[in-house]
């Protein structure tokens, strides 16, 4: 090979690896859009330009009250299957960490049992909290039942406080390969 077709030959691989091949990513929901969940109870939700990630975004304000949630059922995204993580930003505003947070999807079969659905527990510390959650080969709540999440019956942020409301933002979910 001549020394002029290495040259190019390297300068082509360089390239290549320099633009790299991007993550497939999927907004789960488009809050800078105004989209808000459509499955709330015991929660005022509402869109704010408070606690976002750059000047010109938005958050979405969330205030829990006793055993409150707020997710989307029946998502038109819901085909989750092709995705590994499930990734989300949300700030607390508190100056104390919150415990009583979690997040849930209820999975492919028609039921609301506990071997559909499986339920993280989160702990928010004061500030901006970054979640990335795993959804390949998750185990539902019966501890044996594997989550189907090839199209989501629903997902939610919930609070299970008996004693305090919370108030989060939401700054972005989305879906990762």
């Amino acid at each position: 090979m001549s020394s002029k077709k290495l040259f190019f030959a390297v300068m082509a691989i360089a390239l290549a690896l320099s633009f790299g091949v991007q993550a497939k990513k999927l907004t789960v929901l488009s809050i800078n859009k105004g989209e808000t969940p459509d499955d709330i109870k015991n929660c005022e939700c509402t869109i704010s330009e408070d606690n976002v990630e750059k000047t010109g975004d938005f958050s979405l304000l969330l205030k829990f009250t006793k055993n409150g949630w707020a997710g989307v059922d029946k998502p038109k995204k819901g085909a989750w299957n092709s995705y590994s993580k499930v990734c989300f930003n949300i700030f607390n505003p508190s100056d104390k960490p919150v415990e009583d947070f979690g997040f849930m999807i209820k999975g492919a079969k028609m039921t609301d049992t506990p071997e559909n659905r499986k339920d993280w527990m989160l702990t928010l510390k004061p500030g901006k909290n970054e979640f990335s959650l795993d959804l390949k080969g998750q185990i539902c709540n019966d501890g044996k039942s594997t989550l189907d999440v090839s199209r989501l019956l629903r997902w939610c942020f919930w609070s299970h406080s008996k004693t305090a409301d919370i108030t989060v933002y939401v700054q972005k979910i989305w879906l990762e390969e």
